[in-house]
């Protein structure tokens, strides 16, 4: 009876570990994150970036934005900076 609970339990656990990592492997990945501003939503596809204009009184600046996901500020850059693939004024 103990080899039958020794064998047992090892299967058990593995059995366990694979069911847990095909529910993960299942999960779709995303393509892309969103941000908000005021109430419109802003789609930035993943690998890509976009620079938002600080408020004042720093507005010659930009954040600098870059999808993973999830959506990270990078830096802060100057209008004209080649890692910006598209510019976004705050209204």
């Amino acid at each position: 009876m103990r080899g039958i609970l020794v064998f047992s339990i090892p299967v058990l656990l593995l059995g366990g570990a694979q069911a847990q990592s095909q529910t993960k492997e299942e999960l779709p990945k995303p393509s892309a994150c969103f941000y908000t501003v005021g109430n419109q939503s802003v789609e930035v596809p993943v690998g890509k970036s976009v620079c938002r204009r600080s408020p004042a009184p720093y507005e010659s600046q930009y954040s600098l934005l870059r999808c993973g996901p999830p959506l990270n500020e990078v830096a802060l850059v100057k209008r004209g900076d080649p890692q910006c693939d598209r510019y976004e004024d705050r209204q």
